[in-house]
């Protein structure tokens, strides 16, 4: 193994029980990453994407280190987005346990009518109408339904954070990190004689991943207030290397969420000077001068999270028109 100047980890990933797999997605960094953990009861770390090819990836990279998916015994899922649960039904099917934040899988046992309800709400104080308010309702209840299948909140074993949790022979001390997700859990692990952190989206180094937290729902405005929260988790963290779900495996953790926190710094200055250009304005116009693109959600739920911090700051307010958000700097 060697580490460069800026503490990301190149070559073998450290440990010598650990392998990386990567599963090809269209949006960059082009991957995805799960992580196998050798030893008498084999884990998996996160499980790629729901597609025919990343199924494939899946078999063939399990080969390369001796395994085949019946031959993982758990999947230990650190948050519940389709790219890192897209194989849990594959690898369920083979006879793995499932094991995964408690509070996706209450969020996954909701009425669809209720979710519905919920989207609608906030897609509409977003600043959402006619076909576009439709269509991202209609998205979000179908990730709604595809999540549940993917992952079974009747048959996933539930991890709180906060708690120590024994799987095969290992450890984890499991901790919330939200933002990217509001259920995302971080693993702590203890390997050949140091501390090893599986982050998921909620640290990587190259970059932030985005404020998803709640999707377009109930919560949506908290994103970059809890990403701040999980920030400050891991500046206590006693790991010395972590494995991202995108991006390059790295070391000094705490380096990595100072320079998150600055990211997200970043964003509430770019919202709040793109507001100033636009008031008064929705979320969605001030997304729009934000980011000149919204044709992807990303942008409008990083504003959302924005936002929210930024009035619980007391720098911006807003009223409500039709059911949107009208927002206005305070003086």
């Amino acid at each position: 193994m060697t580490t460069d100047a800026d503490g990301a980890v190149r070559g073998k990933y450290a440990f010598s029980t650990l392998h990386r797999l990567e599963f090809d997605v269209p949006w960059p960094p082009k991957h995805v990453a799960a992580y196998l953990l050798d030893g008498p009861e084999p884990i998996l770390i996160d499980a790629g994407r729901q597609t025919d090819a990343s199924e494939a990836t899946l078999e063939r990279s399990l080969a390369e280190f001796g395994y085949s998916p019946a031959d993982i015994d758990h999947v230990l899922v650190t948050h519940a987005h389709s790219d890192h649960i897209g194989q849990v039904p594959t690898l369920s099917d083979a006879g793995a346990t499932i094991h995964g934040p408690a509070a996706s899988l209450e969020r996954l046992e909701r009425d669809p009518e209720t979710v519905r309800s919920t989207v609608r709400e906030t897609a509409r104080s977003t600043g959402y109408t006619g076909e576009d308010l439709e269509e991202i309702v209609d998205s979000e209840v179908d990730s709604f339904h595809r999540d549940r299948r993917l992952l079974d909140p009747a048959t996933t074993q539930p991890i709180e954070p906060g708690t120590m949790v024994s799987i095969g022979t290992h450890e984890f001390r499991a901790f919330g990190t939200p933002g990217h997700e509001q259920n995302h859990l971080s693993y702590e692990v203890d390997l050949e004689g140091t501390t090893a952190l599986f982050s998921g989206d909620a640290l990587i180094e190259p970059f932030r991943a985005g404020t998803f937290h709640a999707g377009i729902d109930r919560g949506a405005y908290e994103g970059v207030d809890r990403y701040y929260d999980a920030m400050d988790r891991f500046l206590e963290t006693s790991a010395t290397h972590a494995f991202p779900g995108h991006g390059p495996t790295f070391t000094e953790p705490k380096r990595v969420a100072t320079r998150t926190r600055e990211r997200l710094d970043r964003l509430l200055e770019e919202t709040l000077a793109a507001l100033e250009r636009v008031e008064p304005a929705t979320p969605l116009e001030i997304a729009v001068e934000r980011a000149g693109s919204v044709q992807y959600t990303a942008p409008v739920m990083d504003t959302l999270g924005a936002l929210g911090t930024l009035e619980n700051r007391g720098l911006v307010a807003y009223d409500c028109e039709d059911g949107a958000r009208i927002y206005r700097r305070r003086d």
